[in-house]
């Protein structure tokens, strides 16, 4: 007997797992355990906020990915959380769209490499998907630049799409008693 038919019989096969909802919640909540441990030592970590946003997106992303799962969807490749939320059938707000726009930047490459594979998937990083995050102010000759505390994905910001997620999954999760 070949290691495949032993994995046939104990039935742990590549497509069993594609569709098992708990296999992909457990991931997701182990990545957002790591994103809750790395957010509170940053200033520790080297890249400490690239890393806390790689693990931020990675919960997300497996997050929704469960949760399609478990309304009977197969798993999309894609790496856009917005599209995986909208398949998962969860509606964020405006300003949580562009938060998630930003960590599934993060999950194409920003979290893993320096820079992207090409130029102008840096660029387009830069100029649009980031500037959307930035705050320019100017007072007399005074410039400042910050995050915007409504779209960037802080600790509080991720949590709150964290529990919205997870709150569909509970929500699933949960037996609807028919009278």
């Amino acid at each position: 007997m070949n290691r495949k038919e032993i994995r046939q019989i104990t039935r742990y096969t590549f497509a069993n797992q594609q569709s098992d909802k708990e296999s992909w919640y457990s991931s997701a909540v182990s990545f957002h355990e790591g994103a809750n441990v790395l957010e509170k030592h940053q200033d520790s970590v080297h890249r400490g906020i690239s890393v806390f946003l790689t693990n931020a997106a990675l919960s997300i992303e497996l997050l929704l990915k469960a949760i399609i799962v478990a309304k009977g969807g197969m798993v999309p490749k894609t790496h856009k959380l917005s599209k995986l939320a909208f398949t998962a059938g969860i509606t964020f707000t405006p300003n949580q769209e562009a938060t998630l726009e930003l960590l599934a930047e993060v999950l194409r490459w920003r979290g893993r490499y320096p820079i992207p594979l090409y130029e102008e998937d840096w660029d387009h990083y830069h100029d649009v998907v980031f500037e959307k995050h930035i705050i320019r102010e100017t007072e007399g000759s005074i410039r400042r630049i910050r995050a915007n505390p409504e779209t960037f994905p802080s600790a509080k910001n991720y949590e709150v799409i964290w529990n919205l997620a997870k709150c569909e999954w509970d929500k699933i999760q949960t037996p609807q008693v028919t009278n």
